[in-house]
């Protein structure tokens, strides 16, 4: 099966999507959310939206605990989320999670086309520790930088060429694809969650914009230029260390310590017990971000312009205050929601919720902007 098929492609006998739509389903280690929308009279409409947690189909699970499902039980969850949330498209696009994935930046020689294919696949053996036949893969040449001489726009070509790529072990697919049979789907396709990030959360932003998705299990960062993933980096932290790391600190439950972690964040003015806690948890994440900065800004000789927050631990009280402060950035939250319409009382709603429905709504956007 080709990776790029997968990833990129839909039958051509798609139905019109005035009468189906598409549906984005993001699954999560801790949550799977799910976004429809259509194209009506040349706009875009969010039909429906939902989320379920993954904990409490695991026996004495509980919301926000990475959640290990077997096949069944993971069927099971996005069946009855798919219910819940009143699915009606028949077309679907699954998220890749990126801790199932692997998207690293490779330099090469300036060689011909045919040269370039063999050179990859030498060159991702090094970063790859399993026999490439276990992989879907796929790799883009990077576009050359472009920059104003004048009134004329001239492309870069110096040194060697940057080759994003991609890689999923084929197992995750084997798991999907079993999956995708008890749903009502006819058409599907796969998208590595990063991409569908980058799709909901930019619009047209020319400077450097840096992406960082807040997951339970792990941080994601991204700096995204004229439309090009110029640096991606992944972090092994995330939310649920925050929320054990209450848990051990307090001894207390684990849904208690989620509940602090949620409702207090860094806000010392309402638990400066709890605040501290978290800041300890998130100076390993401070300052891996501040390093990508730093290597981006030295690498193409200009800063980021703006960070933009997705991700559930994204919405930690004072989290996008303190990332301002500490960067001098603009920071803001992700709203996705924007490029769609829905009823004016969703408003606030919705804009709450942007961050962490930024890859369910970003996989049913594609084939829609």
């Amino acid at each position: 099966m080709n990776f790029k098929d997968l990833l990129n492609s839909i039958s051509s006998t798609f139905r019109s999507t005035d009468e189906n739509g598409f549906v984005g389903i993001d699954i999560g280690s801790s949550y799977i959310k799910i976004v429809q929308l259509k194209k009506e009279g040349g706009r875009v409409v969010l039909e429906t939206y939902g989320e379920i947690a993954l904990g409490p189909y695991e026996e004495n699970g509980v919301a926000g605990q990475i959640a290990h499902l077997d096949q069944e039980k993971l069927t099971e969850a996005v069946k009855n989320l798919i219910k819940q949330a009143n699915i009606t498209s028949k077309i679907a696009f699954l998220s890749i999670a990126s801790s199932s994935s692997l998207i690293f930046i490779i330099n090469l020689p300036r060689i011909s086309e045919h040269e370039l294919a063999n050179a990859v696949q030498t060159e991702v053996k090094k970063y790859i520790p399993i026999p490439l036949t276990e992989i879907s893969l796929d790799w883009w040449i990077i576009p050359e930088e472009k920059t104003f001489e004048g009134d004329y726009l001239h492309t870069e070509k110096k040194g060697d060429i940057k080759v994003l790529v991609a890689a999923v072990r084929n197992e995750i697919f084997d798991e999907y694809e079993g999956m995708i049979k008890s749903f009502p789907f006819h058409e599907h396709s796969y998208e590595i969650e990063t991409f569908s990030m980058i799709r909901s959360s930019l619009k047209s932003e020319l400077a450097p914009v840096m992406l960082i998705d807040f997951g339970a299990s792990g941080t994601r960062v991204a700096i995204v230029e004229h439309g090009v993933l110029r640096k991606f980096y992944s972090i092994s932290r995330g939310g649920l260390y925050l929320t054990t790391s209450i848990k051990k600190s307090l001894q207390i439950e684990f849904e208690e310590a989620e509940q602090k972690k949620r409702e207090i964040g860094l806000s010392e003015e309402k638990d400066s017990e709890v605040a501290k806690v978290i800041e300890t948890g998130m100076e390993y994440i401070f300052s891996e971000v501040k390093r990508v900065l730093f290597d981006f800004e030295r690498e193409y000789k200009r800063p980021v312009n703006k960070i933009i927050l997705t991700g559930g631990a994204a919405l930690l009280p004072k989290l996008r205050e303190s990332m301002e402060f500490r960067y001098n950035v603009t920071t803001e939250y992700a709203n996705p929601f924007k490029h769609s319409l829905y009823p004016d009382f969703l408003e606030e709603v919705l804009r709450n919720a942007g961050p962490e429905f930024a890859v369910a709504f970003g996989l049913a956007f594609q084939k829609l902007e």
